[in-house]
């Protein structure tokens, strides 16, 4: 799928790089006729239309991603997809046991939004929450068996509707590097929230 005026790219800053016609013609987006142009102009690099087509491309996949995944874990689970991923994070730990911290610096949630979700978990009996041994003043969080089967039963239709067609669609080569360019992504932007947590 494509771009499209109106769409989700609108939430990119990037503005779209026109071309100035003769009075008279429609001014219309162009891409750059030469790929080098740009690589060594500085602050011009930043609005390269190759640039532009990507990030937008990025943005409207990554949205469109998480709305089939919102879409298929409330269908399947009754649940928010935010929701689901500390599940799923739980399911994954040693006796499917994880502190609140550790949950909510993995997910990037602040403790109070951790707090907020694991209360809506608790009240639907998938998972429980304690104090963590040791006399500190923290919270660990576990997945109750309903909650391993709500686990088991969304990443099932998850596969099945959502995961194995991208795989299939892109094909080995192209599944290869989507690998490779997610985990430079998640460095990145890891990296990016260690060096904002230091400032």
């Amino acid at each position: 799928m494509r771009r499209a005026p109106g769409s989700i790219v609108a939430l990119t800053a990037a503005a779209p790089h026109v071309s100035e016609d003769p009075p008279g013609r429609t001014r219309s987006m162009t891409r750059s006729s030469d790929p080098e142009r740009g690589l060594h102009a500085g602050t011009e690099d930043d609005n390269r239309l190759d640039r532009i087509a990507v990030w937008q491309d990025l943005i409207l996949a990554t949205h469109l991603l998480e709305t089939a995944l919102e879409r298929q874990a409330q269908r399947d689970g009754g649940l928010t997809h935010g929701h689901f991923k500390l599940l799923v994070l739980l399911s994954a730990a040693a006796n499917q046991t994880l502190a609140l911290k550790s949950l909510a610096d993995t997910l990037r949630f602040s403790q109070s939004r951790i707090s907020h979700a694991l209360t809506t978990l608790e009240a639907q009996g998938l998972v429980t929450r304690r104090p963590t041994t040791g006399g500190r003043r923290a919270s660990e969080a576990t997945l109750t068996p309903d909650g391993r089967l709500l686990v088991v039963r969304v990443l099932r239709a998850q596969r099945r509707e959502i995961r194995d067609p991208i795989f299939d669609g892109l094909g080995a080569l192209g599944t290869f590097a989507l690998g490779d360019i997610t985990g430079r992504l998640i460095t990145l932007l890891d990296d990016d929230q260690d060096t904002s947590a230091k400032d």
